[in-house]
């Protein structure tokens, strides 16, 4: 698993793993405040993840790094209190759609900040990905706006790709200062804690399958985070953001399975190109390149 290919398979796990993450963010926005919904996301993520550190002997977190830690922490908090928002009042496969902008952040941050090469094919796998995209978002007619005006959701939902990118390009960044498991544990007790007021003045406290829900966010929270920095390692973040576009067939998939939201011919059209994007960003990542 330590070649480019490896940090794809990686990358492409981790990004069904989120999916279903966000799923469960959806199931339970409809039970607890979306403030609520992140803090134990993040604050079970925590705890399962000190728990596999503990068990596996791995490395804690570094205080000398606590400065990036806390710089994730709130770009994570801001990024995850916007999807979930959205996702909790627009169909999940619509919140993904918008989400879909990320990469075009991503390769342009990524080129920025990082200095990643101009190649011709994460641009035309970018292309591909976008225009699968838009047909999923503007071809569905009235079910695109699933019968919600929510302005806040649709902002939160335009605006939270860009908070994801910008914490992508840190991961990345940050990515060979420690392992996955103690990067992931330490951005999350940090956006834990940033939740936590904002959580506790209309806290509820969950019962019998919300409670479970709630374990479960934790979870899935955490090992998608391994796996996606466990990938980014091994990738240009460029390449590696053409994935992003997977995760819109998982939400659809996972949309019709648990709330009944049925996908058009759109997606199946749009879910095409998404793959020929992944396939032809998958091509670039031959190439050695250091993380």
């Amino acid at each position: 698993m330590n070649t480019p290919l490896g940090g794809i398979g990686l990358g492409a796990a981790g990004i069904v793993v989120l999916c279903s993450m966000d799923a469960v963010a959806k199931a339970l926005g409809a039970h607890l405040p979306t403030f609520e919904v992140v803090f134990v996301r993040f604050l079970g993520a925590a705890v399962w993840l000190v728990l596999w550190i503990w068990l596996s002997r791995g490395a804690w977190p570094k205080r000398s790094n606590l400065k990036r830690h806390i710089m994730r922490g709130a770009l994570f908090t801001v990024t995850a209190f916007m999807f979930f928002y959205a996702v909790s009042h627009l169909p999940l496969a619509i919140a993904a759609a918008l989400a879909m902008t990320a990469p075009v952040y991503v390769t342009g941050l990524g080129m920025l900040a990082l200095r990643e090469p101009v190649r011709l094919q994460p641009v035309i796998a970018l292309v591909l990905g976008g225009i699968g995209s838009a047909i999923i978002v503007f071809g569905g007619g009235d079910a695109v706006t699933g019968g919600s005006a929510d302005i806040l959701a649709w902002g939160a939902a335009i605006l939270a790709p860009l908070c994801y990118a910008l914490t992508l390009v840190l991961l990345k960044h940050h990515s060979g200062d420690e392992s996955a498991a103690a990067i992931t544990l330490a951005q999350s007790v940090v956006a834990a804690a940033f939740t936590l007021p904002l959580a506790a003045s209309n806290f509820v406290i969950p019962t019998g399958i919300v409670a479970g829900q709630a374990v479960l966010i934790g979870l899935l929270g955490a090992g998608g985070f391994l796996l996606l920095i466990n990938g980014l390692k091994r990738v240009p973040v460029s390449v590696f953001a053409v994935l992003d576009y997977t995760g819109l067939i998982w939400a659809a998939v996972f949309g019709w399975l648990f709330f009944a939201e049925v996908p058009g011919l759109e997606l199946y059209l749009g879910g095409a190109l998404i793959i020929a994007a992944c396939a032809t960003g998958a091509r670039t990542s031959q190439k050695p390149v250091a993380a």
